[in-house]
């Protein structure tokens, strides 16, 4: 007996479901690409339980007729490439022909669709890849593609999709990316009947950018325009003093299509060199058109990487535009400098090495201390942002007090002790982007535990009534962002319905923590570097920080003595 055998072709549907179809939100960009690829001026995505029970997407596209409507869901039909010379020739989002095949294959679908100014529709219903159902509809503009009950035939990989949240906060992310890209497109999203994004068609990728982030946001940024060598570059790159300590906000489309490219990001990062602590992130949303023939994009199953023809070339050309608009605004050299050192060293003490000078603090720091225990002192020397050398017994330990802060204020929001809740008199309004308000709403009464009130004020607005008294001072946008961005970290690593509660409040503390600790350039006191270093001791784990990274290292008078060779 042959131990080989040819697939059937329901199964080799499923296998390619499997590359092109990871999530509902994958089923909403392939179906948004045919959507803007038939030439549609609105389109409307509707969702219920995060794309897992419906998705559909409704167009005013040029449509197909029956003929064209039927052959859609055979795989590798498609109208976007008719030879081998197109595929290095791409000027379509769409062009593999496997998407409607795919997604038919691990789902129940139903398309309806007319030509213009046609007197009869057409309806297909495959129920699970399996059959179809062709009938007459209703003429109507365009297409509506309807998904239900996705991966219902392959169980396997329905339990890897995530909560609802996590599932729905993916498909916000991809419309936004759609509509950022095609700012001449206007895009409805709604899920549960509820609408979360409503973007009418735009004149410039500026007026986009302020419908979905709104005015502040785009105040922190700085617009960018760049060409040369056919490739034109444009987009918006947030200021040095607007860093991310992750890495959000950083779009690529390259020829309209969002991508993950290592070449474009490494430029980015190259101009910003200096500019930024290396800690910190630039937040970014460029665009580079170029010669279809100069990239390919068929390196990737669902085309979310590309490959260049000249990698170093288009690395020097992005880097020059980003760099030339980061160092000048308005014609003038960009007004950005590292805040200056608080410590004034006027003279050394020949015993004990101890640093003199004026040490000023510009805000009170009420988290760092407790009142009780009068603070030891100790003999310390700032030797470069962050770092502190601290004399200590017999030897030399290193601080990163950013990092060691971080430790302490996290373990106090992890058990919750120390948080005093502050009622405003003025509640603070904070308008968000859809996916991280729909991420910090229905998570609402967990962040709540750390001493916030949130409530839903509508139109993608929250309302903070109460928060930490010391989280006054902080950005309190920055800070629901960066909280959002961890929820859906701890969801990704959790469970598909319920992740697990021990991993999001890590991730909401850490979050916390890191917003209210001192800056690597805040030059301390002596008495808060003593107190840091008391409270650093009483953590449970106090030699590495929240996120891994050590806190302090000793080296001991017989480590010095090994290191000079004099043992």
């Amino acid at each position: 007996m042959p131990k080989i055998s040819i697939l059937s072709e329901s199964l080799i549907n499923k296998i390619a479901a499997g590359e092109v179809i990871e999530r509902p939100a994958s089923v909403v960009r392939e179906l948004l690409d045919n959507s803007i690829d038939a030439g549609a001026k609105n389109i409307s995505v509707e969702i219920l339980y995060g794309g897992k029970k419906l998705i559909k997407v409704s167009d005013d596209g040029i449509g197909m007729d029956k003929d064209d409507a039927v052959l859609c869901f055979e795989r590798h039909a498609t109208s976007k490439i008719l030879q081998e010379d197109d595929l290095f020739n791409i000027h379509t989002l769409g062009f593999r022909g496997e998407a409607l095949s795919s997604i038919a294959s691990v789902s129940k679908i139903t398309l309806i669709t007319s030509l213009k100014d046609s007197g009869i529709g057409t309806k297909i219903e495959v129920p699970g890849g399996q059959g179809r159902e062709v009938t007459d509809a209703p003429p109507s503009k365009g297409t509506v593609v309807e998904i239900r009950d996705l991966f219902y035939n392959t169980p396997a990989r329905r339990k890897f999709l995530k909560t609802t949240s996590t599932e729905l906060s993916h498909i916000i992310e991809t419309v936004m990316q759609k509509a950022l890209a095609y700012h001449d497109i206007s895009f409805k999203l709604q899920h549960g009947g509820s609408e979360i994004i409503n973007v009418p068609s735009a004149k410039t990728h500026r007026e986009r950018f302020i419908q979905i982030y709104g005015e502040e946001m785009f105040g922190e940024f700085l617009e960018t325009k760049g060409e040369g060598d056919g490739l034109k570059v444009y987009g918006f790159l947030s200021t040095p003093d607007f860093t991310r300590a992750q890495r959000t906000y950083q779009y690529i489309f390259i020829n309209s299509r969002a991508v993950k490219n290592s070449t474009v990001s490494h430029a980015i990062y190259a101009a910003y060199e200096g500019l930024i602590p290396k800690d910190r992130h630039p937040a970014f949303f460029l665009f580079l058109d170029i010669d279809p023939q100069r990239v390919d994009v068929n390196v990737h199953p669902a085309k979310r990487e590309v490959r260049f023809e000249s990698a170093q070339e288009i690395h020097r050309l992005v880097e020059t535009a980003v760099y030339g608009t980061l160092n000048k605004k308005n014609g003038e050299p960009l007004s950005y400098e590292p805040q200056a050192e608080k410590t004034v060293f006027n003279a050394w003490q020949r015993s004990g090495y101890e640093a003199q000078g004026t040490l000023s603090i510009q805000e009170p720091r009420a988290a760092f201390f407790t009142p009780e225990n009068a603070p030891l002192t100790y003999r310390y020397l700032y030797i470069g942002e962050p770092f502190v050398a601290v004399a200590i017994g017999d030897g030399i330990t290193i601080i990163d007090q950013h990092a060691a802060h971080e430790r302490i204020l996290y373990e106090r929001f992890l058990k919750k002790t120390g948080i005093d809740r502050e009622n405003l008199f003025l509640p603070i309004r904070v308008e968000m982007p859809a996916k991280e308000f729909n991420i910090i709403i229905n998570n609402k009464g967990l962040i709540n535990e750390f001493g916030f009130d949130i409530e839903d004020f509508g139109a993608n607005n929250i309302i903070i009534r109460a928060m930490p008294k010391s989280l006054r001072n902080a950005d309190i946008k920055g800070l629901l962002m960066d909280i959002s961005s961890g929820i859906i970290e701890a969801e990704e690593i959790g469970g598909r319905e319920n992740p697990e509660r021990e991993i999001l409040i890590h991730n909401i503390a850490s979050r916390l923590a890191c917003h209210k600790s001192v800056r690597g350039k805040d030059a301390l006191t002596s008495e808060e570097l003593s107190r840091l270093i008391a409270d650093l001791n009483n953590t449970e784990t106090p030699d590495k920080c929240p996120h891994g990274r050590p806190t302090r290292i000793n080296f001991s008078l017989e480590d010095l003595r090994k290191m000079f060779k004099r043992t």
